[in-house]
């Protein structure tokens, strides 16, 4: 078979492969790890707190476009967090609603994890549901 032929039969199988990939396609440690990160940003904890070692255990359809992943990450610790109460309670561009809010979860991580340092490491575990959208797997509140 000549080798023009035989790239041709090469490059076929490979976009046939992808486009069937493509097809089954189910959230997996990177979407996860997205929508980890999402929820940090959102509770004003990614300054604290960096999601690591994602890792998927299982994941199974729910019908009507859902899906439900069960994976375990790492949280570490980018600040102290005796430190990092401090920034926020002396943060004066946040209001105080905002500074009270941020200092309760902070307390609620206290009592959770004790006075952690820097560079601390904590295993989670969590069920995230997701959605298949246009513009990919995006997770469910």
């Amino acid at each position: 078979m000549p080798a023009t032929v035989r790239c041709v039969h090469i490059v076929t199988a490979l976009l046939a492969l992808t486009l069937l990939s493509a097809c089954s396609r189910s959230p997996d440690a990177g979407d996860a790890q997205k929508a980890l990160e999402a929820e940090m940003r959102n509770a004003h904890l990614d300054g604290l707190l960096e999601v690591t070692d994602v890792e998927k255990h299982n994941g199974y359809e729910d019908g009507d476009g859902r899906y439900t992943v069960e994976v375990s990450y790492s949280l570490e610790a980018q600040e102290d967090l005796e430190g990092y109460t401090n920034q926020v309670k002396g943060n004066e561009e946040l209001s105080g609603l905002d500074r009270f809010a941020m200092i309760m979860a902070l307390s609620a991580l206290r009592v959770e994890h004790g006075n952690f340092k820097k560079g601390d490491t904590f295993q989670r575990q969590q069920v995230i549901h997701f959605r298949d959208t246009e513009k990919g797997w995006m997770p469910l509140k």
